[in-house]
């Protein structure tokens, strides 16, 4: 069987996906998962692609699978996704192959469910204005997932591509009572916004500290190597931050490796809590103070996806 991404799009909704995340975070992370860091081939040619490699495995869920895709960042340029691959789920009965699923589905909709998820938590309770910063794939999940888990009632965008940024509020615009704002300026964009999610291909910061909110919640998502970012050290140093998974952010996080080379600092000493600390014990964070959720995406999470749709699609 193979899933591609028009299936898995019905049968992963975001509100759906949501719920998937917190029940595999909700999960032992010592016990019940195993999830190496990624390998990754980086290409010695002028396209900067890079060949990633992300295996996992979900004890309870009797799942072993491996995420292998090829992540080329400026596919922007030609109106193509920037992650493209493919998903093998095995059980770990016989070691058979169950299911392959295309990747660039299950990713774009897992990341922002993590985000989802993590907001529900981090975001003020009466969060009402959204900024985005990106207008790709990931741009329109985030939306998504942030319109499942606050009342949101304006989303202010910002592209290097305006158009791009354009298309996205017209294509919003199926969200009824949400005003769509293009913004000239990434300062415009972001100093009212409650959440903001950052997803672009940045390589080097570009959201900065003085012209954001106390309460700020901010999904930094776009960066996945230890030497890119997306937000000023000012941010990181200034907030409470969060992430899925220590391991890999300690060794791939740039947002926080950067700023602990900076400070004299190991990057783990920036992280309050991950996901899984944060849903067992509430005290670990406060809603009316700056966060920072440093997304970089783990494979168990593609795991857990593709087989809640693999499950759902025998149904």
């Amino acid at each position: 069987m193979f899933l591609d991404n028009d299936q898995i799009e019905s049968l992963l909704p975001m509100s759906e996906c949501i719920q998937v995340m917190k029940e595999l975070f909700l999960l032992d992370a010592e016990k019940d998962i195993v999830n190496p860091l990624r390998a990754t081939m980086p290409l010695q040619n002028a396209t900067k692609g890079i060949m990633g490699m992300m295996p996992a495995y979900i004890r309870p869920y009797e799942v072993m699978g491996i995420k292998i895709l090829s992540i080329f960042p400026d596919n922007y340029k030609q109106g193509l996704s920037s992650h493209q691959g493919i998903i093998h789920l095995y059980e770990t009965v016989t070691g058979q192959l169950m299911t392959s699923l295309d990747a660039d589905g299950i990713t774009g909709i897992r990341t922002a469910a993590v985000s989802g998820l993590v907001t529900s938590l981090l975001a003020i309770p009466e969060a009402k204005n959204l900024c985005i910063l990106g207008s790709g794939v990931q741009a329109k999940k985030h939306i998504e997932a942030m319109l499942e888990v606050r009342d949101i009632k304006t989303v202010t965008l910002w592209s290097l591509n305006r158009s791009s940024a354009e298309r996205l509020a017209t294509d919003m615009e199926k969200f009824e009572g949400i005003e769509f704002i293009v913004c000239n300026t990434i300062e415009e964009a972001a100093k009212d916004a409650d959440i903001i999610c950052t997803v672009t291909a940045a390589t080097e910061p570009i959201l900065d500290n003085e012209y954001l909110k106390s309460h700020a919640h901010i999904n930094a998502v776009g960066a996945c190597t230890a030497s890119t970012r997306e937000l000023a050290s000012a941010i990181i140093n200034s907030s409470d931050v969060y992430v899925d998974n220590r391991l890999s952010a300690a060794n791939e996080a740039g947002e926080l490796l950067i700023p602990a080379k900076e400070n004299g600092h190991d990057a783990l000493d920036f992280i309050k809590a991950d996901i899984s600390e944060m849903l067992k014990d509430s005290n670990l964070y406060d809603a009316s103070k700056k966060t920072v959720f440093k997304s970089l995406g783990v494979a168990c999470e593609d795991i857990a996806a593709g087989l809640y749709c693999y499950t759902k699609s025998k149904t």
